[in-house]
């Protein structure tokens, strides 16, 4: 009875994705692969530096742009650093600027602490906080050449604490980017890739050039 069921399983599956009509859209390698289907889901398939990846989810076509949207139960940080310094090389930027995205590198408001202070500070419509450091020191938050050791992030009712511990013994930073991931609790991630489409051409984004070059447009199939 278990084996009837199965094979019925399999069987209106492959009932239900046959009869499904299907758009197929390539680059000019043939590297990647999206496959819309009539009933609003997706599957992708791109190349990564070690092998071949894949991918199904839900789309949604509008204001000339296309959204992939997947469900991803992988384990995924809290929290994204990218620490940066000044380019000319000096010790002590006049400021810091923060910027905060979400785990869909999607702009957002955020609350920072810093150290043991009280004082809040809340990013502006861009998802920026640029701040001047002697203000900082003004404020007691923190000391004269002193690296800023903690970061208390509010967000969407979450609190990120990153470990900055590997910054420590560095320059004081003149920009940090954070990535904050919105699910963290949850059972699952959603993650979208938004890509312009226009004229039956959708321009990839996020699909790394040391894998595809400068091939990032996928064109409809005749």
């Amino acid at each position: 009875m278990r084996i009837r069921t199965i094979i019925f399983i399999i069987i209106t599956s492959l009932f239900i994705y046959g009869c499904s009509k299907k758009i197929e859209y390539l680059n000019e390698t043939e590297s990647c692969e999206l496959k819309l289907y009539d009933d609003s889901t997706y599957k992708f398939s791109y190349p990564t530096f070690f092998e071949k990846k894949s991918e199904k989810g839900f789309y949604e076509i509008g204001n000339d742009k296309i959204t992939l949207s997947r469900k991803s139960y992988n384990k995924i940080d809290s929290v994204d650093i990218g620490y940066t310094y000044s380019w000319n090389g000096t010790d002590k930027p006049d400021s810091l600027l923060l910027r905060f995205k979400n785990l869909n590198k999607e702009v957002i408001k955020a609350k920072i602490k810093f150290n043991s202070s009280i004082q809040e500070f809340e990013s502006n419509e861009l998802g920026e906080i640029d701040i001047a450091y002697e203000k900082l020191e003004n404020l007691g938050i923190i000391e004269s050449n002193e690296v800023i050791k903690n970061y208390t992030i509010y967000f969407d009712n979450k609190i990120y604490s990153p470990d900055m511990s590997y910054y420590l013994d560095s320059r004081r930073p003149q920009k940090i980017d954070f990535k904050l991931n919105q699910f963290v609790g949850e059972e699952y991630a959603t993650l979208k890739r938004v890509y312009r489409f226009e004229n039956d051409t959708i321009y990839m984004n996020d699909i790394s050039r040391k894998t595809i070059g400068k091939n990032n447009k996928l064109t409809k199939l005749q």
